[in-house]
């Protein structure tokens, strides 16, 4: 019998966000209970730290340089084929309950609830009144007036629920994507969870700027650019870290509400889990807030746990470098149907039975990000006349431009492996860091001569891996 798949998705979550991986800080009890029951990659990563790109790689199966799309503002041509329409071929019946911001449209499922709605609720309309007159404030940093079973996440496990209940006795597997906002901006919960955390530890920043630190042109800029419209004091970036914890632990509460369901209904045994995120934040890392176009490991990893009971391991930890491009042939896999030629990842399954098989899922990891094209400097900027203009987002004049076209210019990418992380940009500009000694990346070894050769040989890497996907280097 084929298995119900479901991911469950937040956006904008950071890997060290989870209890029983590590952060005695967070109360995540219905994630350490996947963790618990199942196989957690403890350095998996997004093939790119923003939204749009990584929902692309997610549902294709594609690096980024791949399907090209590059960035929230930049989409690239449809993907020949997709997770949804992969199962759906197969027999499953696919829903969607949440956040959708890919290429997929109602047209790729059968249940197809972008937007859950509490119309019943008496406090519904209050709670979308309140939102429409916080949208006119930021940074918004604010308790949401409603009990948590009036938001917005909450009616997206609700909608899981009646996708799950509708189709549980179809005889038919199901696929859901459960897409949850949370914890992404603009930092928003109802009580109890906006006032659960306090006495958080600092952010780790360059003590004396990006600049002394060697960091990238485009890091330095964007820094600028965001302290122009809103220069977070210290004790924003305070609250804006508990709020954001607060904003973790309710979705952890609902997922609780989704497990319990599973294990009512006898669904649990039969049902591939995964639990993934889109990216990570910044959360005032590197004097920054949300996201940016950076490969840090603030941004760049993500948390990644399957539980499929007596299927695979439970309660293991797993150090290889897991991807999001990763999903298609493992959903392929479980549901035993050909994975479309098109996948550039693998098939976790083989590592995740029997104490996963003794190879690497790859030698190093790999995430992308910046659009095609020229990089800046400061003597373009002067040239081109933008010398202290400040970008905005174009949907909000009021708010720094996280894909502004100076921060955004140019590719760069990513090779990890556990002891170095190298991020090399179009035309020669990078980052270097020694992840044992400088975990936090504060210090860039790019220029440092007595490190040199390490960085030569992971660009030759990075080389090599570009001419595996059929590119050549500056594409």
């Amino acid at each position: 019998m084929k298995p119900n798949i479901l991911l469950i998705y937040t956006d904008q979550q950071r890997f060290d966000t989870v209890y029983a991986l590590g952060n005695s800080w967070i109360r995540t009890p219905n994630l350490d209970r996947l963790a618990q029951e199942g196989v957690a990659f403890t350095h998996a990563t997004t093939p790119s730290p923003v939204c749009l790109a990584n929902r692309w790689s997610l549902h294709s199966g594609q690096w980024t340089s791949t399907h090209g799309c590059y960035s929230n503002h930049h989409p690239g041509p449809r993907p020949p084929t997709d997770i949804p329409n992969m199962l759906r071929d197969a027999g499953y019946v696919t829903g969607l309950s949440g956040k959708n911001h890919s290429f997929l449209t109602a047209a790729d499922f059968d249940y197809w609830d972008e937007n859950p709605t509490l119309e019943s609720h008496p406090e519904w309309n209050e709670y979308l009144a309140w939102t429409r007159y916080r949208r006119r404030k930021y940074p918004r940093l604010a308790e949401e007036p409603v009990p948590t079973s009036v938001t917005a996440e909450h009616a997206k496990t609700e909608s899981a629920l009646r996708f799950m209940d509708r189709y549980r006795d179809s005889g038919r597997p199901f696929f859901l994507w459960l897409s949850y906002l949370y914890p992404h901006t603009p930092y928003e919960a109802p009580e109890p969870y906006f006032s659960l955390y306090d006495n958080l530890p600092p952010p780790r920043v360059e003590l004396d700027g990006l600049a002394a630190a060697g960091k990238p042109f485009r890091q330095q800029f964007h820094q600028r650019n965001n302290d122009a419209l809103i220069p977070f004091t210290t004790a924003q970036i305070d609250l804006m870290r508990r709020v954001y914890y607060g904003m973790v632990t309710l979705i952890d509460s609902e997922i609780g509400r989704i497990l319990d369901f599973l294990e009512a209904h006898d669904l649990s045994e039969n049902t591939l889990l995964v639990f993934t995120s889109d990216h990570g934040d910044y959360l005032g890392d590197h004097d920054m807030v949300a996201k940016s176009p950076a490969l840090y490991d603030a941004l760049a990893r993500v948390p990644f746990i399957a539980r499929w009971p007596g299927r695979i391991d439970s309660g293991r930890r797993d150090d290889r470098f897991a991807s999001h491009i990763d999903l298609m042939p493992t959903f392929a896999s479980a549901a035993a149907v050909p994975c479309p030629a098109q996948a550039q990842g693998a098939n976790l399954l083989p590592f995740l039975r029997d104490g996963g098989e003794s190879a690497a899922i790859r030698p190093y990891t790999i995430s992308e990000y910046g659009v095609p094209g020229e990089p800046y400097d400061e003597a373009r900027l002067l040239s081109e006349g933008l010398k202290g203009r400040v970008f905005t987002n174009p949907a909000d004049d009021r708010l720094p431009w996280e894909g502004n076209p100076v921060a955004l210019a140019g590719r760069i990418r990513m090779i990890r492996s556990h002891d170095w992380k190298l991020i090399a940009e179009d035309h020669g500009a990078g980052e270097l860091y020694d992840l044992q000694a400088d975990p936090h990346e504060l210090a860039n070894l790019w220029d440092n001569r007595q490190y040199e050769s390490v960085r030569d040989e992971l660009q030759l890497t990075l080389q090599h891996w570009l001419a595996s996907i059929g590119l050549e280097e500056n594409q």
